[in-house]
């Protein structure tokens, strides 16, 4: 297949776990078909593009492993959209508006009122010049509109099936603004004409905005280019309102900062919204063989955060030593604490608690402080520090002081580790040596 995607983020904001899904699909599909990537950054936006959301879009991208063949800033491309701005104007495609914001408001629900669309009438394509020269010396700056063809576009959709629309039903798009700002529809269009873009992969919200591209395209073409398109349900909220960036953290650098296992955000992005089962894949290269996006259909699937984080820790607890080796964590310690690992950011954690220095804050109650003192004996009287001895001592303490095993285990665990709960307690004391363990409890009675 003759296979080229792209992705178009604007950087007006940070990558959030929408941006990521299409970015991920986008790639899988490439890269599955032999295909190009191409990533362009849409900053026509001025005023509210920053170089900071580029770079953290692209660190972003580097740590989910998205690679890409191609990149170019719109921003650099002004020149190439004035010619074809004034190749449209020759041919009668693009028209000069003067309505203000209220005036076209206006217009809208007078249409609404009288039971009709809400669709620019085009009253601009008759003004005279004595008109436009009138609003001209009040001022009053042209933005420009596209003029749709009367017909009905149609496309055969990979996700959605077949699409037709009716561009009757629809306003001309603004394409430049009053301030001569490109606007997406028009800019977009002529990037993917000229990179010559095979396959749109985006979100169901852009249907209305393929039926106006596929028309420009049309134009600007002469009709020698097609694209084929495929429109990704869109995410809804675990209990089915509408999803936001704004709830819960979707940032994708938010996500990162918790320490997860990037293939596992590929794994389920790259399934949520098909019939494909979410496999907690640990390389790339397994998910694009797996990808399919015939797969995908048109139901918004529920997106639930805390998913990522539970097939993170599947693929972090599968990990060999191998791949964890550079956070310091001996291969010993590694297989005693793997199961518990549930972020990055706890091998940190268990660094600190295995190595010397370490200090619990954990204040022990009288009760407690009396299983220490009988432990400490018993662990100094050990001729052979075995995990048999261990325990051994431990269920003398047990015996000796008559209480559970939560009694008993709950206070060593919280001097030795600060945590509530983690790996066997015999087998961090043997980590920790005879001498480390009877240290850190001497301190706490």
């Amino acid at each position: 297949m003759n296979c080229k995607v792209r992705f178009a983020p604007s950087p007006t904001g940070f990558m959030h776990v929408g941006n990521a899904r299409i970015a991920i699909i986008n790639h899988l599909f490439c890269r599955k078909n032999n295909g190009k990537f191409l990533f362009r950054i849409d900053d026509t936006d001025v005023l509210r593009s920053k170089k900071e959301y580029e770079d953290a879009i692209k660190a972003d991208m580097n740590w989910l492993g998205i690679g890409y063949d191609e990149t170019f800033r719109q921003s650099e491309r002004l020149e190439r959209y004035h010619e074809v701005m004034e190749k449209l104007i020759a041919d009668g495609f693009l028209y000069k508006c003067f309505e203000t914001p209220e005036e076209l408001e206006y217009k809208r629900k007078l249409a609404i009122s009288k039971g009709k669309p809400p669709v620019y009438d085009r009253a601009s394509l008759t003004l005279t010049d004595a008109e436009i020269k009138a609003y001209e010396q009040e001022g009053r700056t042209p933005y420009w509109r596209f003029k749709l063809p009367n017909k009905t576009v149609s496309w055969n959709d990979l996700i959605l099936g077949a699409i037709s629309y009716d561009l009757n039903s629809v306003s001309d798009p603004v394409i430049i603004k009053a301030d001569g700002t490109f606007l997406y529809t028009y800019s977009s269009v002529i990037d993917d004409f000229d990179s010559g873009i095979t396959h749109i992969i985006r979100g169901q919200d852009h249907v209305t905005n393929t039926a106006i591209q596929i028309a420009m395209f049309d134009e600007i073409s002469k009709g020698t280019y097609q694209v084929s398109f495929a429109h990704l349900s869109l995410l809804i909220n675990k209990d089915g309102s509408q999803f936001s960036k704004r709830l819960g953290s979707t940032n994708l650098g938010d996500i990162r900062a918790q320490g997860v296992e990037p293939m596992a955000i590929l794994d389920l992005l790259a399934t949520l919204g098909s019939s494909l089962d979410t496999i907690p894949f640990t390389n790339i290269d397994d998910l694009i063989k797996y990808f399919d996006i015939s797969k995908f259909s048109a139901n918004s699937p529920k997106f639930d955060i805390e998913d990522i984080f539970k097939i993170s820790r599947k693929i972090l607890h599968s990990k060999p030593f191998s791949e964890v080796a550079h956070f310091g964590i001996g291969e010993p310690a590694y297989e005693v604490i793997r199961g518990n690992i549930d972020s990055y950011n706890d091998f940190s954690v268990w660094k600190e608690i295995l190595q010397n220095g370490f200090k619990s804050k954990f204040m022990p109650t009288p009760e407690e402080a009396k299983v220490l003192r009988s432990l400490s004996k018993k662990l100094e009287q050990l001729q052979k520090f075995s995990k048999s001895s261990i325990e051994n001592a431990l269920n003398a303490v047990k015996i000796e002081l008559n209480i559970t095993k939560q009694e008993l285990y709950h206070p060593i665990r919280k001097i030795l580790t600060s945590l509530d709960k983690g790996p066997n307690i015999v087998d961090i004391i043997i980590l920790l040596g005879k001498n480390e363990t009877l240290q850190r409890i001497r301190k706490h009675f």
